[in-house]
């Protein structure tokens, strides 16, 4: 069955601040929680092949993905990984200057064993807190 995750925030940032934070997915085992390494595989004009790995529940899971960057999104589909599916896209749009609204949406489904393990919450507070490390990150840039 799948599940979704949303998320919808206005930052103080500028625009080009956040889209480069996000869209640098190497950077991301040293301030998201549980990624203990993320790594550029590929890079071609349209898009990028990309490898996380977390620690989550006491096992390492490894998610390769295929990242499609425009001018302001960045589509994410997993290519190997945990999941039976995964797709996300994070929309980084300019409101002002100084100010950037950052849309994340998640649709994904888990193999049954892990989806029977994990309830909705716990899955959404993952979600919020890689999130909330995203925008820390941001702020901390200053």
């Amino acid at each position: 069955m799948p599940r979704s995750f949303n998320f919808l925030k206005s930052i103080d940032e500028d625009f080009s601040k956040v889209y480069e934070l996000i869209a640098n997915f190497e950077n991301y085992s040293s301030y998201i929680p549980g990624c203990s390494r993320s790594e550029l595989l590929e890079k071609q004009d349209e898009f990028e092949i990309g490898e996380l790995e977390f620690s989550f529940l006491l096992r390492n899971y490894s998610i390769k993905s295929k990242n499609t960057l425009t001018e302001n999104t960045i589509k994410i589909e997993q290519v190997e990984g945990p999941f039976n599916f995964f797709i996300g896209e994070w929309n980084i749009s300019r409101i002002k200057d100084s100010e950037t609204l950052i849309k994340f949406e998640a649709e994904f489904e888990l193999p049954l064993l892990l989806n029977n393990l994990l309830p909705k919450k716990l899955i959404d507070r993952f979600c919020e807190k890689v999130i909330d490390a995203f925008v820390k990150r941001i702020s901390k840039n200053n």
